[in-house]
């Protein structure tokens, strides 16, 4: 459930993809002006010399709206201006993170003679940052954002834009303060299916962790119960664009696999910790304290998914009691 994302490879691919667009040859020192087509060879680029890049891109941006017929840019010199652009529009490097991601998204655009006419790098640039922007609201991650938008174009109008996005882990404890409970209470060697043995595991963690009160002084105490709530998963997942919820974005369990599908201790931990959470989050004044918890397991179209028409196979539910601690003047047992 809390794989993280930061494998070597994929670390290494992503800088080597980033460097090959920062890399730039020597450059003319003028800051303002476009490289054009001529029969001369024209001066390369060098971005080294803007001395405000708000104002140069701002004005790059409204230039490529209006330019003039003939007006072209080398393909690295084009990558360099998408890339900075969407970083521009969409990047926010100066946050806190504790997980990463790479994504690459893809485009076209017309190339004739390795050059690049700067009306045909606004249509492209248009597509692209349109596309930034859909995939941005598609990431169900909590404080994301872009740190890197990269941009490579092939001699063939080929665009690729790899984008290294930063978030915060979903890794957020409900009930415990971090995983230290984890081994102290599930096993690396059990299989964990959704329906059976997770049901009972669940159900006996959720009992024997939430804990009572044990001083002797009090005397003999008994439970009367103020209330009863079901707790389904379709209630309680905070994505609903995601028609296939896991650990990462559901308080209960539900899978889009087969009904006994296991679950992985990593994402039992969430599990335990969250259904303890449900029932301790929601006591209050009048319902007293947690008495129970019973975990169940239910397939598509029954109880827990009644009301809804998004195809999960398998889900839990988690019945909570609620009730009043009472001391009794009787004898004990």
């Amino acid at each position: 459930m809390k794989n993280k994302h930061l494998v070597l490879a994929i670390v290494t691919m992503a800088v080597a993809a980033i460097l090959s667009i920062a890399v730039v040859s020597c450059k003319k020192d003028t800051t303002s002006e476009m490289v054009s087509g001529t029969s001369e060879s024209p001066a390369a680029f060098d971005p080294s010399h803007i001395t405000d890049m708000n104002a140069y891109l701002k004005d790059f941006k409204q230039r490529m709206k209006t330019s003039k017929d003939g007006e072209t840019l080398t393909l690295e010199e084009a990558a360099w201006h998408l890339s900075s652009l969407a970083n521009y529009d969409f990047g926010h490097a100066n946050v806190e993170y504790d997980d990463i991601r790479f994504d690459t998204l893809y485009g076209t655009v017309t190339v004739t003679d390795g050059t690049i006419m700067l009306s045909d790098l606004a249509a492209a640039y248009e597509q692209i940052s349109t596309d930034i922007d859909l995939f941005y609201h598609t990431l169900s991650l909590e404080n994301k954002h872009f740190r890197f938008i990269g941009c490579q174009i092939s001699e063939q109008g080929s665009i690729a834009v790899p984008i290294i996005t930063t978030f915060s882990s979903m890794e957020k404890w409900h009930f415990f303060a971090d995983s230290s409970f984890c081994d102290i209470y599930l096993d690396d060697n059990t299989i964990y299916y959704a329906n059976t043995v997770a049901v009972q595991t669940l159900t006996n963690l959720f009992n024997l962790i939430i804990g009572k009160n044990t001083d002797p002084n009090s005397g003999r105490i008994y439970y009367v119960v103020t209330g009863i709530v079901l707790y389904k998963w379709n209630e309680w997942y905070e994505d609903p664009n995601n028609y296939c919820p896991n650990a990462e974005h559901s308080r209960l369990y539900c899978s889009c696999y087969e009904y006994s599908w296991p679950i992985p201790k990593a994402d039992m931990c969430y599990y335990v910790d969250s259904y303890i959470g449900l029932g301790v989050e929601n006591v209050n004044s009048s319902s007293g304290e947690v008495v129970s918890g019973f975990v169940t397991f239910h397939t598509a179209g029954d109880g827990a998914t009644s009301g809804t028409t998004l195809p999960q196979l398998g889900n839990h539910s988690l019945t909570v009691q609620y009730g009043v601690a009472v001391a009794s003047p009787g004898n004990d047992y």
